[in-house]
């Protein structure tokens, strides 16, 4: 069984120390990446004309290949750096795309909050050929968006020391995992053709019901459907996924969980799960909550009630409104 014991604090320090960035911690637990701190001090004075809001589509962060991966750059009125919030959409590993309802519906309401948006596409297994499977690969598209945006904030004015995701369902477990996996030189993909160089630490993560351990989920009896959609984006073959005792269990099922990786080192989570989730059960939100507070790490629990999987985006539904406004002033709190 691989040993994760204290793996994560070791990528931490590796990363920062080899990339030559300087890293400080936030009062609320996040951390502040300067990735050439010594020339602040030489640094031209920051420009402070008014940008106006504006959409830049169909930005390249990422080619694989043949394939482009690209975001939607979703800018607010500006005259100093925004804080950005990535945008990570689901459609159960297989589908989903940048610019679906929920993701243009949360991009206009950051912009109306003053957030830049930043939606965008990562690769889902029917991009892979015959064997390929999605992860890490991914989590990993989706750093390299991070890092592509650290490097390009100073020409968007984005404020590269506070940028967040938030995702649901597909895009919860993705950014649950980031949120673990930030500087970890086995997740850190090194092929990013810009922004490698960058961490891809994030300042805080918002996570509306996604998966967070593949052992728990898949021995969950309050569990429905066919699974086949995580079985595919991690690999497994087996008609029993992640049994207890298997080599599944403590291998891939392992290492593809985002609570492996938790530490006191992680950024502050915002969890929303409902009590009547069938396709992602509410005791995934609680384990991921529960991990993250045995971890030291500060973590906001919303549970909502009798709201079934998908509703992130739901703002016409009270709860859906309560939770988003909760969010809101949640990252207002910490950019």
């Amino acid at each position: 069984m691989r040993d994760f014991t204290n793996v994560a604090l070791g990528g931490l320090f590796f990363a920062l120390t080899a990339c030559g960035s300087t890293a400080t911690t936030n009062p609320d637990g996040g951390t502040n990446v300067v990735t050439d701190a010594s020339t602040d001090a030489d640094a031209a004075p920051q420009d402070t004309s008014p940008l106006s809001a504006e959409t830049k589509k169909d930005l390249v962060f990422r080619t694989v290949g043949s394939l482009a991966l690209a975001g939607d750059l979703w800018l607010p009125d500006r005259t100093t750096p925004v804080a950005a919030v990535i945008q990570i959409h689901g459609g159960g590993f297989s589908t989903g795309e940048k610019d679906g309802k929920a993701e243009v519906t949360w991009s206009e309401y950051l912009v109306s909050q003053g957030f830049a948006a930043f939606s965008v596409n990562y690769r889902v297994y029917s991009d892979y050929a015959s064997g390929e499977v999605s992860f890490p690969n991914s989590p990993m598209d989706i750093k390299c968006a991070i890092m592509w945006l650290r490097m390009k904030a100073s020409s968007f004015r984005v404020d590269p020391n506070h940028i967040f995701v938030l995702g649901g369902s597909a895009g919860g477990f993705m950014t649950n995992f980031l949120g673990t996996t930030g500087d970890l030189p086995e997740f850190t993909p090194t092929d990013c053709a810009d922004g490698a160089k960058e961490s891809n630490k994030l300042q805080g993560v918002v996570t509306y019901f996604g998966p967070s351990n593949w052992n728990q989920l898949f021995n969950d009896p309050a569990r429905v459907g066919t699974q086949n959609g995580e079985k595919k984006f991690i690999g497994l073959s087996s008609n029993t996924p992640c049994a207890l005792g298997s080599a599944e269990a403590s291998g891939i099922c392992t290492s593809a969980s985002a609570t492996t990786y938790v530490d006191a080192n992680d950024p502050p989570f915002y969890i929303a799960h409902s009590d009547d989730d069938p396709v992602v059960p509410v005791t995934q939100g609680q384990f991921m909550r529960d991990s993250l507070k045995a971890g030291k790490v500060d973590v906001t629990y919303h549970e909502v009630t009798g709201m079934k999987h998908g509703w992130h985006a739901n703002f016409k539904d009270e709860q859906g409104v309560a939770v988003r406004d909760e969010v809101i002033a949640w990252l207002k709190a910490r950019k």
